[in-house]
């Protein structure tokens, strides 16, 4: 059965991105107390979030780019970091996705490497906005990526590709 939109019902992909990316932020942050920021102090306080993408790796990244895009247009002066993203996320992906590889850093962990330490040492030192990685479930991951990012006043925002 189809339902009939009008104009007004009709959502861009990165509409829906935004609105789940924000739903999940209200309903993370619903009961702490205000905080009053100051004049200078327009970063965020620090949140984590995940999101889950189902399809073909190309379908996925299809589905990320206009959240990758959005958080790379904000008007910031801190990195978007991505923090082992699939392989064919590269400098030619990103531009040939519209997204501006000068304000993006990919990092690569090498072999061997604890790559939930490095999330979490990126997400302290506070150069990036919002860090995104790509890192498998379990239990330990999401405390540690909140109180990080907490630390660093920056978003974490981890995807998995199912």
């Amino acid at each position: 059965m189809q339902y009939a939109r009008t104009e007004q019902q009709t959502l861009t992909q990165t509409d829906l991105f935004h609105n789940a990316l924000m739903a999940t932020r209200l309903k993370h942050h619903a009961f702490e107390q205000p905080v009053h920021a100051s004049p200078q102090e327009d970063e965020p306080d620090g949140s984590y979030s995940e999101m889950t993408l189902q399809g073909s790796a190309r379908q996925c990244l299809q589905w990320l780019a206009p959240v990758l895009r959005e958080l790379s247009q904000k008007d910031c002066r801190r990195w978007l970091t991505l923090i082992d993203p699939p392989a064919s996320v590269s400098q030619q992906w990103l531009r040939g996705a519209n997204l501006d590889p000068q304000r993006i850093m990919i990092v690569r962990s090498k072999a061997g490497m604890d790559s939930l330490k490095l999330c979490c040492d990126l997400l302290k030192m506070g150069g990036s906005h919002t860090v995104v990685s790509w890192l498998d479930r379990d239990s330990c991951v999401a405390p540690r990526l909140e109180r990080a990012a907490q630390v660093g006043r920056c978003q974490s925002l981890n995807v998995h590709l199912g």
